[in-house]
């Protein structure tokens, strides 16, 4: 009898720890910065590279002297959402948060305060409230990446410098209801090509427009009686108004002197159209730039095509200045080799067609031309159908996709098929969140986690903006078995910080993580990104040495199951043990009572 209660006392103990790894087995392995607290009478959260601001009312205005709390820790923000109930923006709230790629502002905010994004230079698109009635002095000066922006129609007052040095923007709408419009607005805003005026202003303010050296048409109001001082100055483009006042003489005459441009037409009739275009060329570089903007409710979409010329006298190559200086007798050649790029901003589901529209018809044009057209598409949201997506499958075209929050999507729409994407929508949003403790077996500089929230099951390059300082550096993408981290893919971080994976796939049963520097990773098949191909002598397609370019992610292993199929698997195999083991112990408590019971019954010595 002694060695059966030592037998059981070892089934018991076995079946403690199984017990025990199943329970160890569910925790995170990791810790996550964060911070947080009070500011007036909203709260503040930033957690995984998101700072949050919820609450009810306004949020308070900063000052130089007295700068929001989460100032100090700006690096670390990769996204910034105001929640609903958060009724304004306070002034300088996010100044020089520098490094954030994504705004989202609730519908309940109705102002946004002097400075209160200047500076904030790599995000690409704030979708402004309905409600929104005040825009203050240089909110949004020196966003020099922010683009397709759209003015609500109940907008009253426009700041001061507001979109001052905003060069990216290719097309502006002042609504009918701005009563206080604000000097320097779009002053230096070089991509600019068309600007509407709706507002019944009597004069335009002074540097309005000053430097917008693409801008080609603009539409003012009959209201307005004269133009302030540079309104137009240096707008070397400026060929249209559109203008049906009683002072249509004066008007000419300043946009003639401030521009330098004698062919200025005033036309009385009409609005500016939803088509409008610019081109300049730079003489030093013999380079030539075409703009051409399309404007609708659903998009709008701006076609930017540059052409490289080269020149040649008597066959010897030659600069501009020669060309200009040759002689009769001289025989001049000029080539150019042109290239096209499309951005468009998304405002409605119609917006996609309109972009397949006129991305079928840039490839028209440029037909037999080698490699895929680039287009940038920016959403409203961070969710996208499959029959968007599969709007335009197949064309030779790469579309990098951004969402309101700052993440990006490239898609190599040459490789994809309409039934290859699903009827559903996907969610492109991700939390990459670094992580201040490593309990991990991974050895490196620092370790970041990322979590997708649903399934992509098409095949994207996704880029991760880690912000880890210096360019260079190896990322490594692991994905968590169950005893295990496996490595997929180590490529070369960028100089925007961003560590760019080819994936298949996305499994977001599979937790993720980024390791930089990491001692195990395979540099020597690391992969590298376009934008550092110039820095490494490269000429070819992102992918790895031996082929690969995109990684399928979830699978690697796993008899061709899905991590968590796979990991379901296992939890049922361990149950299964569990209950074997307690069977065995149930049955041998059995016995033993059984044998104790007769060794009773029949005098036995126990």
């Amino acid at each position: 009898m002694r060695k059966e209660n030592k037998q059981l006392h070892i089934l018991h103990r076995l079946a403690a720890l199984v017990l025990c790894l199943l329970l160890v087995l569910g925790l995170l392995p990791t810790t996550a910065f964060a911070a947080g607290g009070s500011t007036g009478g909203v709260q503040w959260q930033l957690s995984g590279g998101t700072l949050t601001v919820s609450g009810s009312g306004p949020m308070p205005d900063y000052t130089d002297a007295n700068m929001p709390p989460w100032y100090d820790v700006a690096e670390a923000i990769n996204r910034i959402v105001v929640k609903e109930g958060v009724t304004s923006v306070g002034s300088l709230a996010f100044y020089g948060c520098s490094t954030a790629t994504g705004v989202s502002l609730g519908s309940t905010v109705t102002s946004i305060g002097d400075r209160a994004f200047k500076n904030c230079n790599a995000i690409t698109y704030v979708g402004l409230p309905a409600g929104l009635t005040a825009i203050g002095d240089a909110a949004f000066e020196s966003c020099e990446r922010l683009n397709g922006i759209l003015l609500p129609s109940g907008l009253r007052k426009l700041g001061n410098y507001a979109f001052n040095r905003c060069t990216s923007l290719s097309y502006i709408t002042i609504p009918a209801s701005v009563t206080d419009f604000g000097m320097v607005t779009f002053a230096y805003c070089t991509d600019l090509v068309q600007a509407v005026v709706l507002c019944p202003v009597t004069k335009l303010p002074d540097w309005t427009f000053y430097g917008c050296t693409a801008l080609t048409a603009i539409s003012i109001p009959e209201s307005v009686t004269q133009t302030g001082d540079k309104a137009f100055q240096n707008c070397t483009n400026l060929t249209s108004v559109y203008y049906g006042g009683a002072a249509s003489d004066t008007i000419s005459e300043a946009v003639k002197e401030e521009t330098g441009i004698q062919s200025v037409v005033i036309i009385p009739d009409g609005e500016i159209s939803g088509q409008g275009s610019g081109s300049t060329f730079d003489s030093q570089s013999g380079t030539g730039v075409t703009t051409n903007v399309s404007t609708s409710d659903n998009a709008i979409i701006t076609q930017t095509q540059q052409t490289e010329y080269s020149y040649t006298i008597n066959g010897q190559p030659a600069t501009i200045e020669q060309v200009l200086t040759a002689g009769e007798e001289d025989v001049v050649e000029v080539t150019g080799s042109s290239s096209t790029t499309v951005s468009a901003t998304i405002c409605t589901e119609q917006g996609w067609q309109e972009l397949a529209e006129a991305i079928s018809g840039v490839l028209n044009r440029q037909e037999g031309a080698e490699g895929n057209l680039e287009v940038s598409v920016q959403l409203p949201g961070s969710t996208i159908s499959g029959q968007e997506l599969a709007e335009l499958a197949g064309k030779d075209t790469t579309i990098s996709i951004s969402t309101d929050s700052g993440t990006v999507w490239v898609v190599d729409q040459s490789i994809q098929t309409k039934g290859g994407f699903g009827e559903d929508s996907y969610e492109l949003d991700f939390a990459i969140t670094k992580l201040e403790q490593n309990k991990t077996k991974i050895e490196c500089d620092t370790l970041y986690q990322v979590d997708f929230p649903t399934n992509v099951d098409f095949s994207a390059i996704v880029g991760l903006n880690l912000k880890v300082g210096d360019a260079y550096q190896y990322a490594t993408l692991y994905q968590k078995d169950l005893f295990s981290m496996t490595p997929l893919q180590t490529v070369v971080v960028d100089t925007n910080g961003y560590a760019w994976f080819a994936l298949a796939n996305v499994d977001a049963g599979v937790k993720y993580y980024v390791a930089i520097n990491a001692e195990s990773a395979d540099t020597a098949n690391a992969i590298i990104p376009e934008s550092l191909y110039g820095a490494y002598g490269l000429d070819s397609t992102l992918m790895d040495a031996s082929g690969t370019r995109y990684q399928v992610t979830g699978r690697a292993s796993r008899w061709g199951i899905s991590g968590l199929q796979f990991a379901i698997f296992v939890a049922i195999a361990i149950g299964v043990v569990v209950l074997v083991v307690a069977l065995i112990m149930v049955t041998m408590n059995k016995i033993s009572r059984s044998k104790m019971k007769y060794a009773v019954s029949g005098g036995e010595d126990i």
